[in-house]
């Protein structure tokens, strides 16, 4: 198979795709396998569903509002990169989004959100940080920058989602992403 480049507005630019990850069994700080990045793309968000209801409590963002997390799930996204020149000793950098909650915000005043089986929903991501925690608790993307215009990665950067520390929940992870125009494709 070759490579390619095609036009910015070509159909493999501008359709958006998903990479569901296996559920991860009940257990704390869960790791789903890694997604390695076979160009450059742009990660748009983190799906989720919840398939087994949690027993923790957390205040957390949702990728909507600040919620008060009760039965459900939480977790964070992590991206490995090559900071190095090419040809170069690999040096890796980490980079987390999160921690998000697993859960749908209800609209109240408090936001408290209870949480059952068969809750999904997703959180938005944006790349306004390359190391260390980014968007817990924004109210929105910075200015000037599209809450849905997703974080750059490079071919190669491995990305995985770690889940937080309930316990008996399990809970099912999707990234939605699309290549970046331009970026090698194979034909």
């Amino acid at each position: 198979m070759a490579t390619k480049n095609m036009s910015y507005d070509h159909p493999a630019y501008i359709a958006r795709y998903s990479h569901v990850f296996p559920a991860l069994a009940a257990g704390a700080s869960g790791l789903t396998s890694k997604f390695t990045a076979f160009t450059a793309l742009q990660i748009f968000a983190a799906v989720f569903s919840l398939t087994t209801a949690g027993t923790s409590t957390s205040t957390l963002w949702n990728g909507t509002a600040t919620v008060t997390n009760i039965n459900g799930d939480s977790f964070s996204v992590i991206r490995i990169t090559n900071t190095a020149a090419q040809g170069a000793t690999p040096v890796l950098s980490t980079a987390t989004y999160g921690p998000f909650a697993a859960s749908q915000y209800n609209g109240t005043a408090t936001g408290t959100q209870t949480n059952a089986a068969g809750i999904y929903g997703s959180v938005a991501l944006y790349g306004t940080a390359t190391t260390g925690v980014a968007q817990s608790g924004a109210p929105s993307a910075p200015a000037g920058v599209s809450a849905t215009g997703g974080f750059s990665v490079n071919q190669g950067d491995q990305i995985y989602i770690v889940r937080g520390t309930d316990a008996s929940a399990i809970t099912a992870f999707a990234l939605e992403y699309a290549p970046t125009p331009l970026a090698n494709v194979t034909q």
